[in-house]
């Protein structure tokens, strides 16, 4: 994997592994993007690494996916590299009724990496430099 010159988008970026990735990758020369559903968390973020830039997107919510990877496409053309962190672990009593812990953490932990990789596929697989290219050939 190249390591610089690239366009990274890094979900859950504004805290954690998430932000500890982005902040290596920044480091680095790359132009990374971070995305979380709280916009405070990544305004210290991007308060902390002049040049990074941040969106705020709801990896639970198809339409909000959608919408922020055109976004992205547009805004970063050079959108090459995607590294699908955010995600969501709760401990849950399977004794109590009701399925809203596990309904939340597969739209989070599942289903929104697969919409965001289905939303970004036609704009990676032009890319040059993409790992997509080498795992779809």
């Amino acid at each position: 994997m190249k390591t610089t010159g690239n366009t990274i988008l890094i979900t859950g970026g504004g805290s954690g592994i998430g932000r500890g990735l982005a902040e290596a990758f920044h480091a680095l020369g790359n132009q990374v993007i971070i995305t979380g559903r709280r916009r405070e968390m990544l305004d210290q973020t991007l308060a902390a690494n002049p040049g990074m830039q941040a969106d705020v997107l709801d990896i639970r919510d198809g339409a909000d996916i959608r919408r922020t990877a055109a976004r992205l496409v547009a805004q970063f053309p050079a959108l090459n590299a995607v590294i699908h962190n955010a995600g969501i672990m709760r401990t849950e009593d399977v004794r109590e009724p009701g399925t809203m812990d596990a309904e939340e953490t597969i739209a989070t932990n599942l289903l929104g990496p697969i919409r965001l990789t289905a939303a970004l596929l036609p704009h990676l697989l032009d890319k040059p430099d993409t790992m997509s290219r080498a795992v779809i050939n």
